[in-house]
């Protein structure tokens, strides 16, 4: 068995019991993470604090990219494999946000606390096992990402794959061909190896405008921006391989009796399939052509988000492997897809999941919450996978 291998490594047996004996750390490290703001794209004060946090914990490299990822190397005997692992430092709630953390029972409660708080959380302090134990059986590189959320567009996860052989920790440097990612995101239970991809447009209409009485048959930018939304409701899209759409925001207008000069929305499109995503948004763009022929308007598109599909193949001896790992130490993990950083390197194919190792509910509302009991259940989890990594037992 996987599990009764690695028991044996001391570098197993020493963070199993330093964990037992962490939880009250754990929980104010969560907590001092999630208090500092960090909206995507404005994730700077977070970028410090993890930083600063890194090098007082002593890692043997830290570094801060362009767009603000915190890197974390730990220097390994063979780098036949370098084992790499990302959790996002932003969340989806705005800078004005009150972000105190309340100890409720079985409950640590805050925006953000376990999305994603308590996967950076736990990513420090695996790091705090990995520097007892150097160099490690294989080089280890830690990476707290910005801009994974929502219009973030995985920026940060982006920045680090397309410039892996940029780096350099202390003359070290990575081989694309050597990655292997282990990234940390969502519950327990959970292994995402498939990447859904999307396509996210911001659409405005132009019309000519003016008043509703004197001007009356004018063309409006709503009429030509409802016309266009009308044509996508009725699109109909495969449950398998599935693909989706929503039009989740729609602006437009400044008044009941004027004539829209502009108008816009904001589409968001998903496939766990490239070419369904493809062809979705081609049935689109022929929507939006005929709406705005139909309606004598113009119309511009930003791209505003572009997550990529892809897919670890389920034959994957990395996959299987963790599937009996988790199945050995009492889990019943479920191989599903999402919308992570493990979107960019997927997409690549280089080999990458994202799994959670806490419990959680209410993500993304301000009423989030994380299970206390569940932490260090998950991190001692967390470790046998990342040892299992090291000490090529996956």
């Amino acid at each position: 068995m996987i599990s009764e291998a690695l028991i044996k490594e001391d570098l197993v047996r020493n963070g199993l019991e330093y964990f037992d004996t962490c939880l009250e750390e754990y929980i104010g490290l969560i907590t001092e993470i999630t208090q500092v703001p960090a909206p995507s794209n404005q994730e700077e004060q977070r970028t410090r604090l993890l930083k600063n946090k890194m090098e007082s914990m002593g890692f043997p490299v830290v570094h801060v990219d362009e767009v603000g990822n915190v890197i974390g190397f730990f220097p390994g005997k063979d780098d036949s494999r370098v084992i790499v692992s990302m959790a996002h430092m932003d969340t989806v709630f705005p800078m004005d946000t009150d972000l105190t953390v309340r100890r409720e029972g079985n409950i640590l409660a805050a925006p953000g606390v376990s999305d994603n708080s308590a996967s950076v959380a736990c990513m420090l302090l695996l790091g705090k096992v990995f520097l007892g134990h150097l160099p490690l059986p294989h080089p280890v590189v830690l990476v707290s990402t910005v801009g994974e959320e929502g219009l973030g567009d995985l920026r940060g996860a982006r920045y680090f794959c397309d410039h892996v052989e940029d780096y350099d920790f202390d003359g070290f440097r990575l081989d694309p061909d050597k990655l292997v990612f282990l990234n940390i995101d969502g519950n327990t239970q959970q292994i995402t190896s498939q990447a859904v991809g999307s396509r996210r447009l911001r659409v405005e209409f132009k019309g000519q405008g003016g008043h509703s009485w004197a001007d009356f048959g004018n063309s409006s930018a709503i009429h030509g921006l409802g016309t266009a939304i009308a044509g996508i409701a009725r699109i109909r899209v495969p449950d398998n391989p599935r693909t989706t759409y929503n039009v989740g925001v729609i602006e437009g207008g400044h008044s009941v009796n004027s004539i829209a000069q502009t108008a816009s929305m904001l589409l968001d499109m998903r496939s766990v399939s490239q070419d369904w995503l493809s062809r979705l948004e081609r049935e689109v763009m022929a929507i939006l052509e005929k709406a705005a022929e139909e309606t004598g308007t113009g119309y511009d598109i930003q791209v505003v988000g572009d997550r990529p599909a892809g897919k670890l193949p389920e034959e994957s001896g990395y996959l299987q492997g963790l599937l009996a790992l988790g199945r050995e130490l009492g889990h019943e993990p479920r191989v599903g897809a999402g919308s992570t950083d493990s979107n960019i390197p997927l997409s690549r194919g280089w080999p990458a999941v994202t799994m959670g190792f806490k419990r959680s509910r209410d993500g993304h509302k301000t009423s989030e919450g994380l299970y206390i009991d569940s932490l260090i259940p998950g991190i001692k989890y967390a470790l046998m996978c990342f040892a299992a990594l090291l000490y090529d037992k996956l």
